[in-house]
């Protein structure tokens, strides 16, 4: 796969840029997901990452496992972690997002200031604990069992559900064709254990999000000194880069490590 930075990134990032965040998208989804958030937080700019398979990249097969991602993404956006960064993730895309700063430690890279991880449950638990069997009429909830008309009726519905209305019926296919791939990934990721990182980790919960409580965001700490931000909206909120999220960011990427309170919990 090409490692050039035109692929991997929706945009150049600016060579003026004082720090960056770096974005991944979740499931099914490429990088113009997050085409409502800024160019900017603050000082940081908003690099959103495009995984293959997805929008510029269909010609590109989606990968089947989160090291062959982090390994790959991170030699690509390695000239981009000349200055301070972080990484930020909401539901699969928290997954990518571990997988990527993982892999930039094994390339030696400088450290991310900090690892922001959305609505996701940790990546060390088994796929049967950290996703649940979709519960009738629950929108956004995948699971690989589900029939291509269960999955593309439920994309249509988080199509909907966003204001986006239904997608081309042409647009389908590659819609599911990246979202099996992307089921088959995340159901078929089985670490051993939890992998620290070598950064702090803001863990962000929603008050509506029927799908990860906050109480499940906290065992993010045994990734690395835990932050735990529970911010209004539901599951999608995220999309509309509010003010509670905006200020978490700022606010949380210039936080200094020693500021965190380390919650470490038995899992």
């Amino acid at each position: 796969m090409s490692q050039r930075s035109g692929t991997w990134l929706l945009r150049e990032p600016s060579a003026h840029a004082d720090a960056r965040l770096f974005v991944m998208p979740y499931s099914g989804v490429g990088a113009s997901v997050f085409r409502h958030w800024p160019e900017r937080f603050g000082p940081v700019e908003v690099c959103p990452v495009q995984p293959p398979g997805r929008e510029n990249r269909l010609g590109h097969a989606p990968y089947e496992t989160f090291e062959e991602f982090g390994a790959d993404c991170a030699r690509a956006l390695l000239p981009y972690t000349d200055r301070p960064y972080a990484v930020f993730g909401h539901c699969m895309g928290a997954l990518l997002a571990h997988a990527l700063v993982t892999a930039l430690a094994a390339e030696r890279a400088p450290a991310p200031r900090r690892l922001f991880v959305s609505s996701s449950r940790v990546p060390h638990w088994p796929p049967e604990r950290r996703y649940r069997m979709p519960a009738p009429g629950a929108t956004g909830v995948y699971h690989p069992s589900m029939t291509d008309d269960q999955l593309r009726e439920q994309v249509q519905r988080v199509s909907r559900l966003l204001g986006q209305g239904e997608l081309h019926p042409d647009l389908v296919p590659m819609a599911l064709r990246v979202l099996r791939a992307d089921l088959r990934m995340c159901f078929g990721y089985r670490p051993a254990a939890a992998e620290p990182v070598n950064c702090p980790v803001t863990a962000i919960s929603w008050e509506d999000d029927s799908d990860v409580r906050p109480e499940e965001m906290t065992y993010w700490s045994a990734c690395g000194p835990l932050s735990s931000h529970t911010l209004p909206g539901g599951k999608w909120t995220v999309l509309d880069a509010t003010a509670p999220l905006a200020d978490v960011i700022e606010r949380d990427f210039g936080r200094p490590q020693e500021a965190d309170v380390q919650r470490r919990m038995t899992v």
